[in-house]
């Protein structure tokens, strides 16, 4: 038994050197050169533990431990240092705590089964006044678009939209205030394919009603739950930049200048950080850092579209009435 203590004590010791940052994964605090900070699950200890590893100056002392519920709350008490577990609409600031990084984004596409891109075109579907007419595979304007049912997640497939060129909203995205995270159909000022919004209150269907309607906004969850990539599939997704929705790195006040903080904030938002997420989580892990101008706007994915006036679609703008999908025919 000391021949096997004596060798983890060994080996121990041997984890420690090197010229790299040290990192240790104890629950409670080691010493008081060492940020403790407090991880969520999965990709949030991922890219913390790939920061660490390859962005830090050498010698910096971080110390990571599971993230619990009220991890906020120990932060701003002085059990641990900084947290990394949650959305930026999940946290509540106080006058001791503030978001010093806005990390990454895990984002919200449109899909369909029916469409192929989101090109310009003179196609019209579902006008109840005259036959379909389709040219082409883009999204024909009278779409019908199935959303998420609950209001904040319906908000947020609002902006995508708007940032796909689909719809005008009456406010830029990348606002945090909770009037700006709780949208509604109300404040679609143009349909630019006088599409129909509809909310998706369950996922007992999903399947069904992605093959039932003409594009879906889908949750990564959802997404998967379909075996749909975003980075293959995906007919727009949202931006990263600017994103309210960013997951985000908290830090107390007290460590205002803290020179081991400003460097894992940096190194969080670094370019280098955004190659990593990008390269490894194609369109499916996007870094949030910059400003919701400098991607996703008029990329690829989000080309701001003219608005264009069918002879037959005149009068027709506007979205109707959120309602919930049924069965039948669409």
């Amino acid at each position: 038994m000391r021949r096997i203590l004596a060798g983890l004590l060994i080996m121990t010791g041997l984890a420690g050197c090197g010229s790299g940052p040290d990192v240790t994964y104890q629950t409670g605090r080691t010493d008081a050169d060492t940020l403790l900070v407090y991880a969520g699950p999965g990709d949030y200890r991922e890219i913390l533990q790939h920061t660490i590893d390859t962005l830090l100056p050498p010698g910096t002392r971080i110390q990571l431990a599971d993230a619990p519920a009220d991890a906020a709350r120990k932060v701003e008490a002085g059990d641990a240092d900084l947290a990394f577990y949650q959305e930026g609409p999940e946290f509540a600031a106080t006058p001791s705590l503030s978001v010093v990084a806005r990390v990454n984004v895990i984002p919200y596409a449109l899909y369909s089964s029916k469409w192929k891109n989101l090109d310009e075109t003179r196609s019209w579907i579902n006008t109840g006044v005259v036959d379909d007419e389709v040219n082409g595979v883009s999204l024909p304007h009278g779409s019908k678009i199935v959303l998420p049912g609950d209001e904040r997640l319906f908000a947020r497939g609002l902006y995508l939209l708007q940032a796909a060129g689909l719809v005008r909203l009456d406010r830029e995205f990348g606002g945090s205030k909770p009037v700006d995270l709780a949208i509604t159909e109300a404040n679609v000022r143009d349909s630019l394919r006088h599409l129909s919004l509809l909310g998706l209150y369950s996922d007992s269907r999903l399947r069904e009603i992605y093959q039932q309607y003409d594009a879906l906004v889908l949750t990564p969850q959802q997404a998967a739950a379909l075996g749909l990539d975003p980075a293959k599939d995906a007919l727009a997704v949202e931006p990263g930049p600017g994103n309210p929705w960013a997951r985000v790195l908290i830090a107390p006040s007290r460590l205002a200048g803290d020179p081991r903080v400003l460097a894992l904030t940096h190194a969080l938002e670094s370019p280098e950080l955004a190659t990593y997420l990008t390269t490894t989580h194609p369109a499916a892990n996007l870094p949030a850092a910059g400003s919701a101008t400098d991607r996703g706007q008029d990329g690829p994915l989000g080309v701001a579209a003219a608005p264009l006036t069918l002879p037959i679609l005149a009068g027709l703008r506007g979205t109707p009435a959120r309602t919930a999908p049924q069965g039948g025919s669409s």
